[in-house]
C-alpha cells in the first residue's frame, strides 16, 4: 500500500546510517532515512480488504522505507489503522518504542507477575514505552537515567528511578528488590553495563541486550556468565527486524495492540520536539545531545 506520510520518529538507526555505520548494500545512495511513520492511506493493493484509502495510519518498516519522504510504500502486515483523533506525530513516535517495548517483556523476557524489570536510558523513547507497558501489565520498574531526568521516568510509570552515575547503583538496585535481584533487565546501552546488570540479576534472571549506544557489550561469555553460573541466568539479544522479517503475523498483532492502547490512552508517547522535514539535520542533532526526554519527530507538513 501507499502511505502519503505526515510525521515520522526520528530513531538512533537514522543517526548511524547518516553516519555512514551501516554497510553500504544495506542502504545504497541515494537514500531516504526513517523507518517508522504515520499518514493517510493514499492507494491499497490487491488482496488488501482491512484498510482503506483515507485511513489514517502508522506503520514500522525496514531500512528503505522512507518515513523522512511524503510516501512510503510498504506491506499492509506492517501498518495499523489509528483512530483520527490522535495526531499523527503521536502516533509516529510509537511503532518502534511500544513494538519494542511489548516483545521485549512479553515475547522474549516474561517475566511473572509483580517481577522487577531495570530500564536503562528510561527517559528515551523505548525506555517510556516500556516503563508505560511495564505499569500497566502489573510489573515494577526501576528507571536508570541521568539525575536531571529521574522525576520525568517517574512520572511516565517508573516505580524507582536511580541515578545512572551513581557510584552505588547496583547496592541500590539489591536494596530496592530486597536483595532477590531484577528479572529482567532491558539494556540498550551494552559497553561496561551488561557486567553490571549480571550483579543485580535474580535466579533465572535475564538481560535483554537491545542496543549499544554505550558499545559493543564488554567480556567474553566465560567472564560474563560463570561468576554468575549459579543463578542460572541469561543473556539475550533482541533485533527488532528479527521479528519484523521471520515473524510477520506476531508483528502485526502487536503493532495492532499498540494502536488500540494509543485510542484507549493506556499509553502516552512522549514528545521532545517536533521538527519541519526541511530542518532533519537539527532533528538528528537534538538526539546526539542526549538531552532529549522521549521521542523526537519530523513532521512534513509544518
Amino acid at each position: 500500500m501507499l502511505v502519503r506520510n505526515r510525521a515520522a520518529g526520528v530513531n538512533n538507526i537514522d543517526l548511524l546510517i547518516r553516519r555512514g555505520a551501516l554497510p553500504t548494500e544495506a542502504t545504497p545512495l541515494p537514500h531516504v532515512l526513517g523507518v517508522e511513520g504515520a499518514g493517510v492511506i493514499d492507494a491499497v493493493g490487491p488482496g488488501v480488504d482491512t484498510l482503506y484509502r483515507g485511513d489514517h495510519v502508522m506503520w514500522l518498516g525496514d531500512l528503505t522505507a522512507g518515513g523522512y519522504g511524503p510516501f512510503t510504500v510498504i506491506d499492509a502486515a506492517y501498518v495499523a489503522r489509528i483512530a483520527a483523533s490522535i495526531p499523527f506525530e503521536i502516533a509516529a513516535a510509537a511503532p518502534v518504542a511500544y513494538v519494542t517495548a511489548r516483545h521485549n517483556i512479553h515475547t522474549y523476557g516474561a517475566p511473572d507477575p509483580g517481577a522487577w524489570i531495570l530500564v536503562h536510558s528510561a527517559a528515551g523513547g523505548v525506555g517510556i514505552a516500556t516503563l508505560q507497558v511495564a505499569r500497566n501489565d502489573g510489573f515494577r520498574t526501576i528507571a536508570l537515567t541521568t539525575s536531571a531526568k529521574l522525576d520525568f521516568t517517574l512520572e511516565q510509570g517508573a516505580t524507582i528511578a536511580i541515578d545512572r552515575a551513581a557510584s552505588d547503583v547496583v547496592e541500590q538496585i539489591l536494596r530496592v528488590t530486597g536483595d532477590q535481584g531484577v528479572a529482567l533487565s532491558l539494556n540498550s546501552v551494552g559497553g561496561p553495563t551488561i557486567v553490571q546488570d549480571l550483579k543485580v540479576l535474580g535466579k533465572f534472571g535475564q538481560i535483554i541486550s537491545f542496543g549499544h549506544l554505550g558499545g559493543p557489550p564488554q567480556g567474553s561469555a566465560s567472564d560474563l556468565l560463570m561468576p554468575h553460573f549459579n543463578k542460572s541466568v541469561a543473556i539475550r539479544s533482541s533485533d527488532l527486524f528479527t521479528l519484523w522479517t521471520t515473524k510477520k503475523p506476531a508483528f502485526s498483532a502487536i503493532l495492532r495492540q499498540v494502536a488500540d492502547d494509543l485510542e484507549s490512552g493506556s499509553i502516552s508517547p512522549q514528545i521532545h520536539a517536533v521538527i519541519a522535514d526541511s530542518q532533519a539535520i537539527a532533528a538528528h542533532r537534538e538526539l546526539e545531545s542526549g538531552l532529549t526526554k522521549g521521542k523526537i519527530v519530523i513532521r512534513q507538513d509544518i
